[in-house]
């Protein structure tokens, strides 16, 4: 257009050039994998990055296999101070080798998400997500998974590898997962609503009249719907220990939208990245919680405590039995709130860990706090607990004490997955696929 004439290969050293300077020269950054190691373990002798190597019969040199990285205040803030959920997710990485990051995250006390742990392979499956749990129980240093509910989608053996590996933990089905497969069995049924109902129902009674109804708008989606194994999925069943009302992976892909622009880099570069910005979060919140640190719960915590107590003003006590009140409202609806034991009809105070509507009508009729009633995981001292050590922050690469040490070679890439007709996911399980056409149509892209 402009009458300039570019050799070729100037052109590919300019867009090697832009790749070295935006951290997308994939290559160098599987040889940097082991330095990255060395500089985490430098600023915490705790933290764990675990990188596995493989070689070829015919060829001497070592090539990347995986990659697992927990940072070990990450991982000690969830054990102790945090909700005891654990989303767990897979993340498509479009890059030349199409590989797969493996995350897990969890809520604090004002519901604030937390990285916990972070994994690289080239494919998603059952190895690697034992490879993966088992790490994460390892870190957390916890008994077969005692003490941890694990959240996931179900693919690619997700669930069998916690069955099997991690016994004494807790797996809940990802809610949308089930809505997804219950839409393409089942296109014309008129139950979508009542399945969204019946999923998030916090009392048994009213599941099973949800159940009910779906019945009557089809009996062959309620079959379905009770051999899917529905106590994974169903929020009554949630334990109460876990102090959480998620039912779908809102979690991780939050997470994701956060992380997005990592996704796009060189591994070692996109791992330093996530390092240094959960280092942020930590430092933010530490700074932020000085700005509440006389109130009793979370910010979160009290906007939902004002919410709740101004349509808590529909309840009556209709009776009182010593700490035991029975309250109804306008639509005859009664609850029973046991003041002791922190509980009520509903099961929504055992699960969330904070009173429902008609329980903030009880205490104040009781002439009591709302915030003791609260679980104290959602106190501010917790807070201040989870943040206040701080965390170490990942010096910049120019910064790292280089060692002249064994360089990795980047993993063979595997083919392209085809585009098949008979696929459930149609082109979104293809996505990598579209994404290096749209490279190839727009090469100025990578300059």
């Amino acid at each position: 257009m402009y009458g300039i004439k570019c050799p070729e290969w100037k052109v590919f050293c300019a867009a090697n050039r832009a790749k070295q300077i935006l951290g997308l020269d994939y290559d160098d950054g599987y040889a940097m994998l082991h330095q990255f190691k060395e500089e985490m373990e430098r600023i915490d002798r705790d933290n764990i990055v675990l990188v596995e190597t493989e070689s070829h019969e015919s060829r001497e040199e070592e090539r990347f296999k995986r990659v697992f990285v927990c940072c070990a205040r990450t991982s000690y803030a969830f054990k102790v101070h945090c909700r005891g959920i654990l989303a767990v997710d897979g993340w498509e990485i479009n890059n030349s080798c199409n590989s797969v990051m493996l995350v897990a995250a969890g809520l604090d006390g004002n519901n604030g998400i937390l990285p916990v742990a972070f994994y690289e392979v080239q494919v998603e499956d059952l190895d690697s997500w034992v490879y993966f749990l088992k790490n994460i129980n390892s870190a957390l240093r916890l008994e077969n998974g005692k003490g941890l509910c694990i959240l996931g989608d179900g693919d690619n053996g997700v669930e069998y590898a916690v069955e099997e590996f991690l016994p004494r933990a807790v797996y809940r089905q990802c809610c949308q997962r089930i809505f997804n497969e219950m839409v393409r069995r089942f296109p014309t049924a008129p139950v979508q609503h009542l399945f969204w109902s019946a999923c998030r129902t916090t009392s048994a009674t009213r599941f099973y009249n949800y159940m009910e109804l779906i019945s009557l708008g089809s009996q062959q989606c309620h079959d379905w719907l009770k051999n899917s194994n529905w106590e994974r999925w169903a929020l009554f069943c949630m334990p109460h220990w876990v102090k959480c009302t998620c039912v779908t992976l809102t979690i991780t892909e939050k997470l994701r939208t956060s992380f997005d622009h990592y996704l796009e880099m060189s591994i070692t570069r996109r791992f330093a990245a996530i390092a240094r910005s959960t280092a942020e979060i930590f430092e933010r919140r530490r700074m932020a919680v000085w700005k509440w640190y006389r109130e009793k719960v979370t910010p979160t915590v009290q906007d939902i405590i004002h919410d709740r107590c101004s349509d808590g003003r529909r309840f009556i006590v209709r009776k009182q039995t010593g700490t035991i009140l029975e309250l109804t409202d306008s639509c005859s609806s009664c609850y029973e709130l046991n003041m002791d034991a922190m509980s009520c009809s509903c099961g929504l105070w055992q699960i969330s860990g904070i009173p429902y509507a008609h329980a903030c009508r009880g205490i104040k009729y009781m002439r009591r706090k709302i915030e003791d009633y609260v679980d104290s995981m959602m106190y501010v001292q917790n807070y201040m607990s989870t943040y206040a050590p701080g965390m170490m922050q990942l010096p910049q690469e120019y910064a790292w004490k280089w060692d002249a040490g064994h360089t990795l070679l980047p993993p063979i890439s595997l083919p392209l997955k085809p585009i098949s007709a008979e696929s459930t996911d149609d082109l979104t399980s293809n996505k990598h696929l579209l994404h290096m056409a749209d490279e190839y149509l727009t090469p100025t892209r990578n300059l």
